[in-house]
């Protein structure tokens, strides 16, 4: 590329050019490299102010992050957000991992930076959780198991999107499940919708706290976890689950899609709070199993928690069923609609999903039809 041609680009894209251009200083602190909040909203073009001593806001007239100054519970556009790593002081500045600052600010701030956007999603995997003998999380009290509600809201989901011409697949259909080895049946989940060549995964849970908890409530949405850094709940555990360990020496097929992970957990966690209007647990990241061999970007979803008898009594409701089916498909919209805002040259005909032909059964991984 001729220097005039090099230099027209780096106008145009004036920042993804600065990016590349000038790596961020890093500092190691333990095993983890951090890098400093000033050069970091310097690099977003954020505006970089305290709002309390132990809250740093980074700023324009889109976006709003607040970090705590010791911790791992950020804001971001009004919504609970948790970093993979604590933010530490040194020297009375704020410091955020290097992981954090690439793998959930710039997806969340700014996107265009995290790499050319995957196609726009046509063929949606649904994953209902549990089934068969595997009957979920359980509310003895009201006589409630998870396998019931995640199967009614997954048709209800699956109705809503075909009827936007979305062709979509389901892990399950009825009270089964691949097998009834969670080892086995969770990956075997994920490479179901690799041979359907699905673009999107979205699996449907609910929430439970062992007893004697009755009091958690509220709603919460998982991508899994960028390489080298722990699941969310991890922390609370004082367990290190980090990659590489020995069990998973080698990168997961899903951290191909870091970036996208987040964008859609956010837009559905986003979509579920406005709709439900439950409690904001977070978006958090996990190593959870059925989401690590995608090839495409997933979620799981806790929409409630069946443990607490007034969110349980909610769930037994098809009316609050429903609304679940209808914000997951509204977030569906606002993720591709997020993938057609980094493409303003997409023709407008391309851009919308169209119904597609059957895809050739594989019989090794058809959804079960009965219970396991």
């Amino acid at each position: 590329m001729s220097r005039a041609l090099l230099r027209l680009a780096c106008v145009l894209f004036g920042a993804s050019c600065a990016q590349a251009a000038s790596p961020l200083a890093v500092l190691r602190m333990g095993r983890v490299d951090y890098v400093r909040a000033t050069d970091v909203a310097e690099r977003l073009n954020l505006r970089l102010r305290w709002i309390s001593a132990h809250q740093l806001e980074m700023a324009d007239s889109a976006h709003r992050v607040e970090l705590p100054s010791e911790g791992r519970a950020a804001t971001i556009d009004g919504m609970v957000v948790y970093l993979g790593n604590p933010t530490a002081t040194r020297g009375g500045g704020l410091f955020l991992s290097k992981v954090d600052y690439e793998r959930r600010l710039i997806p969340l701030v700014r996107p265009q930076l995290g790499g050319p956007p995957p196609a726009r999603p046509r063929i949606i995997a649904l994953d209902p959780g549990h089934g068969g003998s595997d009957h979920g999380t359980e509310n003895p009290r009201l006589h409630m198991m998870e396998k019931t509600f995640t199967i009614d809201v997954g048709l209800r989901l699956r109705k809503l999107l075909e009827s936007e011409g979305y062709q979509v697949v389901m892990t399950r259909t009825g009270d089964s499940r691949f097998s009834n080895y969670p080892l086995v049946d969770l990956p075997m989940r994920s490479q179901f919708a690799n041979l359907k060549h699905a673009d999107l995964f979205i699996s449907i849970h609910f929430n439970a706290t062992p007893p004697p908890d009755k009091r958690t409530r509220g709603t919460e949405v998982f991508s899994f976890a960028p390489r080298s850094q722990r699941s969310s709940d991890s922390w609370g555990r004082n367990e290190d689950d980090s990659e590489p360990n020995q069990q998973y020496p080698e990168p997961a097929p899903a951290n191909r899609n870091d970036t996208w992970n987040v964008v859609l957990a956010n837009v559905v966690q986003h979509e579920l709070l406005h709709t439900l209007h439950t409690e904001d647990i977070g978006e958090k990241i996990a190593h959870w199993l059925v989401l690590r061999g995608l090839n495409c970007p997933g979620i799981l979803v806790e929409s409630a928690f069946i443990s607490n008898d007034e969110e349980a009594g909610r769930v037994a409701t098809p009316a609050f069923r429903q609304q679940i089916a209808e914000a997951l498909a509204a977030g569906i919209r606002d993720y591709s609609a997020e993938l057609d805002s980094l493409r303003p040259s997409l023709p407008a005909a391309a851009s919308q999903p169209a119904a597609q032909p059957s895809v050739s059964p594989q019989r090794a991984l058809m959804p079960p039809q009965r219970p396991s």
